[in-house]
C-alpha cells in the first residue's frame, strides 16, 4: 500500500518534516546526531581529497567529537544567547550576537578542534600540540573572521532559532573539511617524522625550498593515520 504522506510531501519533504518534528520534540539529541553525521562526512571528504582512502576509525572519532561536543555545545550556546538578549532580534542585538560569538565561542571552538586533530587524529604530543597552536592558531582565526561573521549575521538575522544549530553544522561541514585538509598539508608533521632524512631543522625550510616541498608532499601522503588508525 502507498503511504499517503509520502505521496503528499515526497520522500525528501517527508524526511524534512520528520526532521523538524524531531528538532521540536528532541532538540538536543537531534542536533547532536546532526553534528555527528556532518562531522563524519567532513572527515570522509577530507580523506578522499588528501589520501583517496578512508580510515573509518578516525571518522568515528570525528563523529564522536561532533555528537558529544559540537552539537550539544552549539545547542546550549544558542539557548544562552536567547536568555542573554531576552529573545531580541533587532539589528543591534544581531550585531552584538555576531561580535560576541566571534570573539568568544568561535575562537574556543577552533582551538579545541585544532587540539583534537593534533592530539587524537595525528597522535602528537601535548608539547607539539602547544607549538602547533602557537604557530597556526593566529592565521587560522584571522581566516575564520573572514568567513564566520557573515555566517553568524545570516544565522541570527534570518534563521529561526530551532534551525540555527543545524545551519551552523552544515557550514561547519565545509570549515571542518578545510581544517582537516590544512592539517594534512602541515609541513611540521613532515618535519616531525621525516626531517632527519633531509637534514632539516626548521619546518619553514620546507616551505622555502621547492625540492624539500616536493619531497614532503610525496612522503606526507602516508600520514599519522597509518600509525594510529590503520593498525588493529
Amino acid at each position: 500500500m502507498s503511504d499517503p504522506q509520502k505521496e503528499q510531501y515526497g520522500v525528501l519533504g517527508l524526511a524534512w518534516k520528520r526532521y523538524l518534528h524531531s528538532l521540536n520534540t528532541k532538540p538536543l539529541r537531534t542536533k547532536a546526531l546532526t553534528s555527528a553525521s556532518l562531522s563524519a562526512l567532513s572527515d570522509i571528504l577530507a580523506q578522499l581529497l588528501t589520501t583517496r582512502r578512508v580510515y573509518w576509525r578516525r571518522t568515528v572519532a570525528f563523529a564522536l567529537y561532533g555528537g558529544l561536543w559540537s552539537g550539544p555545545a552549539n545547542h546550549y550556546w544558542q539557548n544562552f544567547l536567547q536568555r542573554l538578549f531576552k529573545g531580541r532580534s533587532d539589528p543591534t542585538a544581531v550585531v552584538q550576537k555576531v561580535i560576541l560569538e566571534n570573539l568568544t565561542i568561535s575562537p574556543f571552538h577552533n582551538a579545541l578542534m585544532m587540539s583534537f586533530i593534533s592530539l587524537i587524529i595525528e597522535g602528537r604530543s601535548v608539547r607539539a600540540t602547544k607549538e602547533k597552536l602557537r604557530r597556526d592558531f593566529p592565521p587560522l582565526i584571522i581566516n575564520a573572521w573572514r568567513v564566520w561573521p557573515l555566517a553568524s549575521l545570516i544565522n541570527y538575522r534570518y534563521v529561526p532559532l530551532h534551525l540555527r544549530v543545524p545551519f551552523v553544522s552544515v557550514l561547519a561541514l565545509c570549515w571542518s573539511t578545510f581544517l582537516i585538509v590544512s592539517s594534512k598539508r602541515d609541513p611540521a608533521i613532515f618535519l616531525e617524522r621525516h626531517g632527519h632524512l633531509l637534514d632539516v631543522t626548521d619546518y619553514r625550510e620546507i616551505d622555502a625550498n621547492e625540492t624539500l616541498d616536493d619531497d614532503w608532499l610525496k612522503v606526507a601522503g602516508q600520514d599519522a593515520e597509518d600509525r594510529y588508525f590503520d593498525a588493529d
